[in-house]
């Protein structure tokens, strides 16, 4: 029997990183990602490559940040020339490679990189049917051949119709009887009617109707989750299945005053992840110290199925490391850098203490996450705060300077890559001052 482990690849859209019970978050009950927490190594300090849908998971299966992929935005498609994973795992390590679910790779046909085991064909799924598609594959799978088992769940990504132009808050905003045990507003919640016309004129007890109903949305999808992983560990791959547990990105799920995705505030850029390694870990583990970026998922998995690694991933790093406790070989990295080119754009810049945001419109905030975790206090004006902004600044320059930046400027999306090129040239041409 081939020795390379199975990979399992459990995804879903759009959840906030606090939104799991194993972490403390009181108002929302998550007993089978919570489960997964207790089996495996929880990378709190994880965050996606572009925190909108397309292009962060372009990053997950390329190893590519989305200024290389050619996906700087959901309508943008990615390079032919690119592999992804599950061509990749297929022709260097003979994996079974199987897709069931929300793909959502904009100008990647997944049928032709996977066998495609639930597609509805209209770009909506339901998180049950791609469960019990995997459960299926599970029971069914006779061959001694290495799978690579992808589920892609849809939710908690449904909050974006209850957040709709034509939505509300869902049936739950009718439910009076509720009214006193909605979840509270975040610490850092701002009511501003400029934000979004989607929001404007919600009162208070709106953004709250809005909250519970995201967080029953992250149930269902749990549920969903709790039956394949219960499928899997009682079939004959347990001992022998790496587990990855990832959001594409997060959610505003009030934070700031905000919904959705696409900006470098914590509550879009930051996500939940975890990794069960075969056979389990002894015991689970929280991981604070490593910053991990999305592209780090191609790197992990690359690495448990023993190929070679993607190729010109010069940003992401295997995690296999730091989820078997041991210590990363030549050490790890001090920062990681991410990017939305939504609007004039953004980029935000991490270390192990504070994050900046750089605005394509020449703006810079800066927070010190350990002090201030919800990002309330700009200290981008104060001396100590331009010292740091300059070292991020250097952090920016010898990012840009890893890449390989995609340069074509395709019809009706030229816009999202002359953002790039202009930026990144700038930046790699700034004297630090």
């Amino acid at each position: 029997m081939n020795k390379r482990p199975n990979i399992l690849f459990i995804h879903v859209d759009q959840m906030h990183h606090l939104a799991v019970s194993a972490y403390g978050n009181r108002h929302v009950k998550t007993p089978s990602i919570d489960r997964i927490v207790g089996d495996g190594c929880s990378l709190m300090s994880s965050y996606t490559a572009m925190p909108q849908c397309c292009p962060a998971r372009a990053s997950w299966y390329t190893g590519r940040m989305s200024s290389e992929t050619g996906v700087p935005t959901n309508s943008s498609p990615i390079l032919p020339k690119l592999p992804d994973l599950g061509q990749w795992l297929r022709k260097h390590g003979s994996y079974e490679s199987v897709y069931a679910g929300k793909w959502h790779v904009s100008g990647r046909d997944n049928r032709k990189s996977f066998r495609v085991i639930y597609n509805s064909g209209k770009g909506e799924f339901s998180d049950g049917s791609i469960a019990r598609a995997c459960m299926g594959f599970l029971e069914n799978y006779k061959s001694d051949k290495p799978f690579f088992l992808n589920a892609g769940f849809m939710n908690p990504h449904d909050c974006c119709y209850t957040a709709g132009a034509n939505g509300g808050q869902g049936k739950f905003r009718f439910a009076k009887e509720i009214a006193d045990k909605l979840p509270p507003l975040p610490k850092n919640f701002k009511l501003d009617p400029r934000y979004a016309p989607r929001t404007r004129g919600w009162t208070k007890l709106d953004w709250r109707y809005y909250i519970y109903s995201y967080y029953r949305l992250v149930e269902m999808v749990d549920a969903e989750i709790g039956r394949l992983y219960d499928a899997l560990m009682s079939s004959r791959f347990a001992d022998n299945t790496v587990v990855v547990f990832a959001a594409d990105h997060g959610d505003g799920l009030a934070f700031h005053g905000k919904i959705s995705k696409g900006y470098m505030e914590e509550e879009a850029w930051r996500v939940p992840t975890i990794i069960v390694p075969p056979g389990k870990s002894n015991k689970p583990k929280r991981d604070t110290e490593h910053l991990s970026i999305g592209v780090d998922i191609a790197a992990t998995i690359c690495d448990y199925a023993e190929v070679p690694p993607l190729p010109k991933m010069t940003i992401a790093k295997s995690l296999r490391p730091i989820v078997e406790g041991k210590k990363p070989p030549g050490g790890w990295r001090d920062y990681i850098v991410g990017e939305s080119f939504l609007g004039s754009g953004q980029i935000g810049v991490r270390d192990k203490q504070y994050k900046s945001i750089h605005y394509g419109a020449g703006q810079i905030k800066l927070f010190d996450l350990l002090a201030d975790p919800l990002e309330m206090n700009d200290l981008s004006a104060t001396d100590a705060g331009k010292t740091v902004i300059k070292r991020h600044k250097n952090h920016l320059r010898e990012y840009v300077g890893k890449l390989e930046l995609c340069t074509r400027l395709p019809a009706g999306g030229q816009a999202p890559y002359q953002t790039y090129l202009n930026w990144y040239r700038k930046i790699k041409a700034e004297v630090s001052s």
